[in-house]
């Protein structure tokens, strides 16, 4: 890890590639730089990489993901860069079957977990968080030499020892794990000598010996003379240089991170780099001094700040208001002061609770009451935010895209005052389920979310404290630092706007960067590869790039998908797609912006009573909190009328714009029409933007900005990263051989069906299907092998049925895929439903809100995947 005295340098990766649409070579330019060049800073290093350009040029989203994965952060406070957090480190997932069969590997594993008085688990998360980098390397004919520490023993001391885990993780592995006395000595070397490909043998506590907390090179170097190669998986130590965390590095080769490690570093790292906005943090806890470190990092990063817990009083008191006998910090009064001024010369919205829960003495059983911030009675302590406090927290988390958590509300271990951080909690988890990124940052956060029960359905729950606090900070962690560096592989595609793509990549002016470098005060290195993808999406701009000042008192024109089914009485029966609309909607309006949605409904031929959206007008102003105004036609002098009368923060609904024939032709006259309704064009909806209609790609021609709302967004986020660079192994089921051969080359698996037949049900071989039968689901051994192979992976995307799921006896084989999907969602793989009958199936199975991303669009998700251009993207500015 480069320090911040370090040199800059760079360096070429020449390659070379061949293809029937380009035919000479390129190369792929590795670059050392740093963000505290303000040459760099310029051009918006610091935006989120998805909407990264340079000097114009669009970029290929592959770029972008490339360069996201492999991009850590790097904090500033002000006079330049604090520390890099992490470099690209070597995955177990960059392991081939080669690298590993027959191999010993040593893999260091956080499985610190309670145990009650009779030697009992108490709570088994860390032991199931190890599981997938555990499995992956059995499936790949490994010999696994699993290590950990378990509490904090002086010597060996038994009630310490690991052996009480044994039965739990024999269980689920689905083999019996073998246990070692020791974790170094002869017998050990024994048993490591006697493990099977495939086995797996778990040494006692590493901990027994005072050495490894010291980090002793010989008793490192002992550990290591047990294996061929190292996966650090325990990112709860990675924060400490111990022998099995750091030392041993120096005698195993290679040593990679585990899929766990590498999924903290993701989300932890990605959170405060590259986050979807608006980007909200929450920090809590008992003392300003235990999270100076982390408040600093993220003014840097965030545009919501909310405080809570025992800290918001040394605030309090720093702006003069009565805090009763609540805790404070006398000597961190000046350092709260300067934070809210950071805050807001750096325009982050820093909010502090309006009401808080005061008690009379700290005990479970105090008197309690409610009051204002500014009212807390003498001889009476703050144990808990109020519920204005908790609506004004909520109102601002509405408007978010990511969220990071860390610290508790109030003392909620009691539970008269746990009532502030079991709504946040339940919040994030209502967000969560909309698409938001919601992180919880390790410690007393963790504890808060499992005990409300909803720690399944957020999208990362954090298995450090200390080393999430430290990464948060912007802290340099010995555990991650001593693993190996990814190797680039370049891969090459025609640059600039070139025949095989027939769009913009960006290119980087080496010049500039040339010229950055010599400002540099930190190494800050970027990968940089381009791959062959055909006719992928550019990077484009977003609605959250449009602020406040650009919105208020603006017209809107938001082309939405609300094509929703409506039964006999035209009752909506399925509202997902409004749902999926809101976001975007309720961030103009709380702009200031005046909001003019327009969206088909069905297929209709002229004006057609029955697919008017004039039914969905009560359940888009329930969702959105206002009365929506519904325009009789989408053009014209009538609708201008109603439109020069939307209040800024108001809604009208126009008319199927399918109505007009001029909207499927993309007619130019039509399109214009609808534009000079409007200021701004926002496309969310993904389901259409493989059309070039008026209202999806005309429109785009005659409104600026023309940008993508959060649902297009996140469609493109997840379904282009998917194929780019996705977490490995990453697994495809498809019912059908793709038209593309590109999904193929980029998966680990690609499951291919026997059959089940009708019309007296049977199980027959693939080999053996009888003479006028038919196959119409996968069969029970299928189930049982693609479930197999889908639990070695970290990625899955899922596009088509198993069988004919419409029919409940042929329906077996897609809901047992739909449920091994959402176990997996819940271990952290990212699951991936890529529109059309996938969703039918996992809705109908009643697993929807388990999966990581359930696409709205069925052929633009297909044509997405193929590698085709949308049209309603490339429509867009760049960003």
């Amino acid at each position: 890890m480069a320090s911040a005295t370090s040199a800059t340098s760079f360096s070429l990766l020449t390659s070379s590639f061949s293809s029937s649409s380009t035919s000479s070579g390129r190369s792929s330019l590795q670059v050392t730089a740093s963000l505290s060049s303000p040459r760099l800073r310029s051009i918006g290093l610091r935006t989120p990489l998805r909407r990264l350009g340079f000097s114009g040029a669009a970029v290929d989203p592959l770029l972008a993901f490339d360069v996201a994965a492999k991009i850590r952060a790097v904090g500033t406070n002000g006079k330049g860069v604090r520390g890099v957090v992490s470099m690209t480190k070597k995955s177990v997932g960059d392991l081939t079957a080669a690298d590993l069969k027959g191999k010993k590997v040593f893999v260091r594993a956080d499985l610190n977990v309670p145990l009650d008085d009779n030697q009992n688990i108490t709570d088994d998360t860390r032991i199931r968080a190890a599981i997938p980098t555990i499995k992956h390397l059995i499936g790949s004919g490994a010999k696994v030499i699993l290590s950990s520490h378990l509490g904090r023993p002086k010597g060996v001391t038994p009630k310490y020892s690991l052996s009480p885990l044994v039965p739990r993780l024999s269980e689920l592995l689905g083999i019996q794990v073998v246990k070692a006395d020791d974790c170094i000595g002869p017998e050990v070397e024994k048993l490591v000598a006697a493990l099977p490909e495939g086995g797996v043998l778990l040494l006692e506590n590493v901990r027994f010996y005072k050495e490894e907390e010291k980090n002793e090179p010989e008793f490192a170097k002992k550990l290591a003379s047990l294996a061929d190669l190292y996966v650090n998986d325990a990112f709860g130590t990675a924060h400490r240089a111990h022998a099995s965390t750091e030392g041993v590095t120096k005698f195993l080769k290679p040593s990679v991170a585990g899929f766990l490690l590498q999924k903290e570093l993701d989300y932890l790292v990605g959170a405060v780099s590259t986050p979807k906005r608006p980007f909200a943090a929450i920090v809590g806890g008992s003392k300003v001094s235990s999270k100076i470190g982390v408040i600093e990092s993220l003014l840097e990063k965030c545009d919501i700040l909310l405080l809570g817990g025992g800290m918001i009083f040394t605030f309090y008191k720093a702006q003069g208001l009565p805090v009763g006998a609540s805790l404070v910090e006398e000597d961190k009064l000046e350092l709260a002061t300067s934070l809210l001024e950071k805050a807001k010369s750096k325009g982050v919205s820093i909010m502090l609770p309006a009401d808080v829960m005061v008690a009379d003495k700290f005990a479970p059983d105090a008197n309690s009451k409610v009051v204002p911030a500014s009212g807390i009675p003498d001889g009476w302590m703050g144990l808990d935010i109020g519920p204005e406090a908790v609506k004004t927290f909520n109102e601002a988390l509405d408007t978010t895209k990511t969220v990071i958590w860390n610290g508790p509300m109030g003392v909620f271990e009691f539970d008269k005052f746990a009532v502030g951080t079991e709504a946040i909690a339940k919040k994030l988890a209502e967000l969560s389920g909309k698409g938001v990124t919601t992180i919880i940052g390790g410690g007393d956060s963790v504890a808060a979310v499992e005990k409300v029960g909803v720690a399944n359905v957020m999208s990362h729950i954090s298995t450090g404290g200390g080393a999430s606090l430290e990464l948060l900070e912007g802290k340099e962690l010995p555990g991650v630092l001593a693993l190996d560096e990814a190797t680039p592989v370049p891969k090459v595609d025609a640059v600039k706007r070139g025949p095989s793509t027939g769009m913009g990549m960006a290119v980087v002016p080496l010049q500039l960067l040339l010229e950055a470098a010599r400002e540099s005060t930190v190494l800050l290195v970027f990968l940089i590869s381009f791959s062959h993808y055909k006719s992928l999406m550019a990077i484009k701009k977003s609605v959250s790039s449009l602020k406040e000042d650009e919105l208020r008192g603006k017209r809107v024109f938001v082309r939405v998908d609300l094509n929703v089914p409506l039964d006999e009485n035209l009752n909506i029966t399925d509202d997902t797609r409004i749902r999926a609309a809101v976001p975007t909607i309720k961030y103009l309006m709380d702009h200031g912006a005046q909001v003019i949605l327009a969206s088909h409904l069905g297929r209709p031929k002229g004006v057609t009573p029955k697919y008017s959206l004039k039914p969905l007008v009560p359940r888009l102003s329930e969702l959105l909190g206002v009365e929506v105004e519904m325009a009789d036609d989408c053009i014209g002098e009538e609708v201008e009328k109603k439109v020069a009368a939307i209040p800024d923060g108001g809604v009208l609904l126009l008319e199927n714009v399918r109505f007009h024939k001029e909207e499927e032709k993309n007619d130019p006259e039509f399109a214009k029409k609808l534009a000079s309704l409007a200021d701004i064009y926002v496309n969310d909806a993904f389901g259409t933007a493989h059309r070039a209609h008026a209202s999806t790609e005309g429109i785009a021609k005659h409104l600026k900005p023309a940008v993508a709302g959060f649902l297009m967004q996140k469609e493109l986020d997840y379904l282009v990263g998917a194929v780019a660079n996705p977490k490995r192994p990453f697994a495809a089921i498809h019912k059908d051989t793709p038209s593309d051969p590109h999904l193929w080359r980029k998966t680990s698996s690609i499951l291919q069906p026997h059959f089940l037949r009708r019309p007296s049900p049977k199980v027959v071989l693939a080999s053996g299907i009888p003479d006028g039968w038919m196959g119409l689901d996968i069969g029970p051994d299928s189930i049982n092998s693609f479930c197999d192979t889908l639990d070695t992976t970290q990625t899955i995307i899922w596009n088509g049925p198993m069988g004919v799921f419409e029919f409940e006896k042929f329906a077996a084989g897609t809901e047992a895929i739909a449920k091994k999907l959402a176990e997996l969602s819940e271990k952290g793989v990212t699951t991936i439903i890529g529109g059309g009958d996938s969703v039918a199936a996992v809705e109908k199975a009643g697993l929807a809100d388990k999966m990581s991303n359930i696409s709205t669009g069925g052929g633009a998700s297909l044509e997405l995947l193929e590698g085709k251009t949308l049209p309603g993207v490339l429509s867009f500015d760049d960003a």
